[in-house]
Order: C-alpha cells, then structure tokens, then sequence
C-alpha cells in the first residue's frame, strides 16, 4: 500500500464511527508516525478528521484523556509546522490555537502545552563569564564615587544595596552587596548582563533605563572598605566579607508600582502605564531569549525549599497552592524604569520548548500578581483574621473594570512585546471569567495556615527556628512554647491561594496562564510561519 492510499485509510476509519479509547489513541499514534516521516503531506481531510476528534466528548472523562488529546494536537501541530501545502498548514493552526485557549480541563492542558511549545526560533545569547584568577580587589567607597559626583560616602540602605545620591543630576549611585556566604557569581553575571543590554538597545521597543556598571581592572566585583553604618542595613551583610559591584541609576529605579506607603502611591493611571511597560520588556527579552526568572518570587511551600527536589519554587501549571501571594507581590522586580535585579536574567537556548511556555506563564502570572496587589495595598494592614479568628473580606478594595484592564493590558503587552504582531486569539471572555474569581479569592484572606514540619525545623539553628516564628501568628500560643523539631507546629503565614498542601484556589487562573501562554507562543510562530501581520483567519 502505498504512503497515499494508507493516509486516506487512516482517514477513513478515524472517522468512521465511535472508537473505544484505546484503538483511537493508537490509531492516532499511527497517523502522527506517517506525518511525521515528511514524505507524505497531510490534506484538508486529514485536518478535518482531527478537528472532529478534538470537539468529541467521547473520551473526555478517560483518566488518559491528556495523553489522547495531546497526541491529537500534536499531529495538528506536526501539519501546522509542515512546509507541504500552506492552506493544509493554515487550517490546522485555525483549528488547534483557538481549541488551545477556549478549552477547559484536561483538554486545555494538553492542547496549550502542544501550542505553547510550538518552534518560534529564538536563541539567547552566549554570555560566559569572564575567567579571572585575580580576587576581587578592595575600594575605597569615598574614592570610588567620587569622580562620579558622590561626596562622603551615605545614603540608605535598599535591602542589600547601598543607594547614594550624587550631585546635581536625577541619578544615584548604587551599591550591591553579597549577603552572608552568598557566591558573588550572581553579582558578576548582573554586570555583564548589564553591559550586554546597554549594547543591545535595538532589542527594546519602549524606554528603558538600564543602569550603568562601574569595571574594575580585572571585572566589576570589588570588596568595599569602610561600609557605613546605617539604619536598615540589612543583618545578613557582613561587611568583613562582602563583595559587591557599582553602578548608577536613575533615582526612580527603587519605585514601587504597588507601594503599600500611601504617600508614593502611584495613581491608577501611572500603574497601569508601569504594568504595560513591564510587560512589553519581559515579551521582548524572552523573544531574544533571554528571561528573567524572578519578576516576583514565586513559591509552593518557601518553608520546605531547603529539602524539597524543586527547591520550593512555584511550578504554576501544576495548578498547585501558591504560597504568601501578597508577601511575594511587595517589592517586584519592575518599576517606573522598566526591569531590575539582572542577576535573574537566563538565557534560553535554541530548543526551549516546554521551558519557553512555563518562563512566559510565570511572567503573566507574577504581573497579574502584582496588580492584584495593587488594590490590596489601599489598606495594607488590612490583612489575615480578624479578632474573632475570621477571615478578612476587603473585596471592597478591587475595582473589576480595573483589574480586567490591567489584565487585558499585561496579555496584549507581553503578546506584542514577543510576537511583534497583532493578536490572533480573543481571551477576552477568559479574563471575565477569571477576575470575579481572583477578587473572591485575593479579596478574602481564607486561607492563612502553613504547618511547620519537624524535617523543616531540624534543619533551621535555634536563632532561625526562633525568628521564623516571630514573623506569624502562631494559633496555638506564644512561639516561646514549642521546642525545635518536637512536632509539628501551625502558624498563620498567608495570605495564599489554597490550602496547605491542596491546589490553588483560583483555577481559573491556571486556566488562563495557560490560555494566555499558549497564544503568545501561537503569534510569534503564526507570524514567522506565514507573515507578520497574520490577522484572524491567520491571512
């Protein structure tokens, strides 16, 4: 039988009839395998076949349905990607994307991942620090930012930055120092990254203000003399041992947007316009493969990420608790200048695939974090139980209309910022659906409880074990009652979104990200596939 005449038969009985799910899956195994050699093109037929086979309900309830569903889209995918027959190409992508994003449950899952790792041909940079046998040398703070207009040495302490002002000009200089036993790598790699940008201005659509590093003779790192002793300097600063690098700023690159002091609050106006400009940089880095892996930080269980095998971290399409929402929404990692904190930068190489997907829904989600945040800081003491061991419900504090523009707004960005091209899929009606529902849940502290494990607490001295419960509530009595690694002990850590141990609480979030994650992936590829301005039957 020839490659045609088994192609048309496959066809033929995928849609002849019902088939029990373990025939269809291998059926549609078959039909990948023939694809996938090249040799043989797929036809409009061969699409229509398995766009029936995506809108059956049949198998839906299968504990494989993943697996199934994403073996068919995987074969949309294999024609979508196919060089053979442009028309047969479009028709696949007009059939797999909008399935992808107007999903639900595991079908979405496996549809998005399918989409979300599609081949958009990027690749970062190759940025290899610079090999240096020579220690990092000592400076003289007073003699270092002298030339660069700062007199003696002061200023206020950024968490573990020194920030000084200089003379006469919008800029400050900044000191950035390694915390107790810290590896100064981290600090030497935001140097360069630092440098790299300034050279690659071209990347970057809207304004961004990168700031300037200070080189030593032999690189940027340098162990600073006479650290001044100021209030706030951070405890876990040993100024004996510290290293760090310089560099100077614009004075605004230590704004907030969602500054929880009511005096630098920015208005509602100003936000969005901070929110917008974050999103596009984030898109535009990840588009020259670079990412950066911590906008906020983001954690399952942070109390266990010393003995946990993914350290902790978040893993948001896992759909599980995601822990101290508001905590970790502080002091992100964006402001009026654009990005900071370079040391997360990555970059990604030329096959990131299901990595790309995960890096860009930690993006979204960090930024839709954030402006939840936003609302909440209206009244930031406002947070945990009441004195009656009740919820707080500041629901009052979320404007909807708001929030769902702010929503809007971060997709439409980040899609422009990565694809450079116009969107292809509507999400609105996801957002709908997905902001009453972070308002029940960001709105109403209902699930403030973490358990301390024995593990976790053998692990912390008795100066940490005793400073970590100082931090929270802890229901059952004064944190002097318990004695280390005894048992277990529950504490009032959140807000977070879920139960200990349990799932998020806002699955239409999880719903979203990966709607969202799926179609920005989807225009940068439907753009380089089959022209830039692919608009909404993609041409």
């Amino acid at each position: 039988m020839s490659a045609r005449a088994e192609l048309t038969s496959m066809e033929r009985r995928l849609s002849a009839g019902p088939l029990d799910f373990s025939e269809l899956f291998v059926r549609v195994g078959q039909l990948k395998s023939l694809l996938d050699g090249g040799s043989t093109p797929a036809t409009g037929r061969t699409v229509a076949v398995l766009a029936g086979l995506l809108d059956s309900e049949q198998h839906t309830d299968q504990t494989q349905a993943y697996h199934l569903f994403g073996s068919i889209a995987g074969t949309l995918a294999t024609i979508g990607c196919s060089r053979h027959d442009p028309c047969v190409s479009r028709q696949a992508m007009q059939v797999l994307v909008p399935a992808a994003t107007g999903s639900r449950g595991e079908r979405q899952r496996a549809l998005a991942e399918i989409v979300g790792t599609l081949p958009v041909n990027i690749k970062g940079p190759d940025l290899r620090p610079a090999a240096s046998a020579m220690p990092p040398p000592r400076r003289s703070l007073k003699r270092l930012l002298a030339p660069l207009g700062a007199g003696t040495p002061a200023g206020t302490y950024q968490g573990r930055s020194l920030v000084m002002p200089l003379a006469d000009v919008d800029e400050v200089a900044v000191i950035k120092i390694t915390r107790r036993g810290e590896n100064p790598a981290g600090l030497e790699r935001e140097a360069r990254w630092l440098d790299y940008l300034r050279a690659s201005a071209q990347l970057f659509a809207v304004p961004f203000i990168i700031p300037r590093p200070i080189q030593m003779k032999n690189g940027y790192l340098f162990r600073p003399l006479n650290l001044p002793v100021l209030n706030g300097r951070p405890q876990d600063i040993d100024p004996t041992s510290a290293t760090a690098i310089a560099f100077t700023v614009h004075r605004d690159y230590f704004v907030y947007p969602n500054e929880h002091r009511p005096k630098p609050r920015l208005s509602y106006k100003r936000f969005r316009q901070v929110l917008q400009r974050a999103a596009v940089l984030f898109g535009e880095l990840a588009a020259g493969g670079i990412v950066h892996t911590a906008p906020i930080p983001l954690f399952h269980n942070r109390v266990q990420r010393q003995r946990r095998d993914d350290s902790g971290l978040y893993e948001w399409d896992r759909a599980g608790r995601l822990d101290r929402w508001l905590q970790s929404s502080r002091f992100p990692n964006f402001g009026p200048t654009g990005i900071r904190d370079f040391e997360h930068l990555t970059s990604l190489g030329s096959k990131a695939g299901r990595q790309l997907y995960r890096h860009i829904g930690n993006q979204l989600l960090s930024l839709i974090l954030v402006a939840g945040s936003y609302f909440r800081h209206k009244a930031p003491e406002s947070v945990g139980l009441d004195k009656d061991g009740a919820p707080l419900d500041v629901r009052h504090l979320f404007d909807r209309a708001q929030f769902s523009e702010l929503v809007r707004t971060v997709f439409n960005a980040y899609h422009t910022g990565f694809s450079n091209s116009e969107t292809v899929v509507d999400i609105q009606a996801e957002i709908e659906a997905l902001v009453p529902a972070l308002i029940e849940q960001m709105g109403v502290d209902r699930h403030m409880r973490e358990i301390l494990r024995r593990e976790d607490q053998q692990r912390m001295t008795t100066a940490e074990f005793e400073t970590y419960l100082s931090q929270y509530p802890v229901p059952a009595g004064a944190a002097a009652e318990f004695e280390k690694g005894q048992a277990d002990i529950e504490i009032h850590s959140g807000p977070h979104l879920g139960e200990f141990n349990g799932p998020i609480s806002v699955p239409e979030l999880t719903a979203f990200l990966r709607s969202a994650s799926a179609a920005i992936v989807a225009g940068r590829f439907l753009g380089q596939h089959f022209g830039k301005n692919v608009g909404g039957p993609y041409g």
